[in-house]
């Protein structure tokens, strides 16, 4: 049986278009609450000033919530939505929420400060994986990836790829895993 060229056209548009819904009903999956909560590792890892340091919930970390982004200097995505974390960050902290970044780039710590200095993350708190301990033992699969933790150190949502953080659906959705 052959199929002619109007034909092949026409299923290729059909899968186009299906490949387009598909694409978008994903698009709103984003952000969900994971029924087996995660706890956070505790292992040392820098800060903006080199010195080491446990993420410690409920304690050193006081706030309702986090959003934790994991980048690297090298991931152009990450790179892209760091001024998007950054709005998030103005916007959310009223509901007692914070944003924290964890770089798992190996480059030297000033070096990845200026990096986000010229892309607009300086409102940001910002923390350094190099050995990637916390990347690997949350089993996380590549970056950007965004982790929402509650106050005492469970993951409680991930999202796995690039969003626009500063929206305000995002952000209703964000407050809404809290409740």
């Amino acid at each position: 049986m052959l199929i002619s060229n109007f034909n092949k056209k026409i299923i290729i548009i059909i899968f186009l278009f299906l490949s387009i819904l598909s694409g978008n009903a994903c698009a709103n999956e984003y952000l969900y609450k994971i029924n087996d909560k995660i706890k956070f590792p505790t292992f040392k890892i820098l800060d903006n000033k080199e010195k080491p340091l446990i993420l410690k919930f409920n304690q050193s970390l006081k706030k309702k919530g986090y959003v934790i982004n994991f980048w690297a200097t090298w991931c152009i995505p990450c790179k892209k939505e760091l001024p998007d974390l950054s709005l998030l960050n103005s916007k959310i902290k009223k509901y007692n929420i914070n944003v924290l970044t964890i770089s798992i780039d190996k480059k030297n710590i000033k070096d990845q400060l200026d990096f986000l200095s010229k892309h607009g993350a300086l409102n940001l708190t910002h923390f350094f994986d190099k050995k990637m301990k916390i990347f690997k033992a949350l089993k996380l699969r590549g970056i950007p990836t965004t982790l929402i933790v509650d106050k005492n150190g469970f993951v409680i949502s991930k999202h796995e790829g690039i969003l626009k953080w500063g929206e305000d659906e995002v952000i209703n959705k964000i407050k809404s895993l809290f409740n």
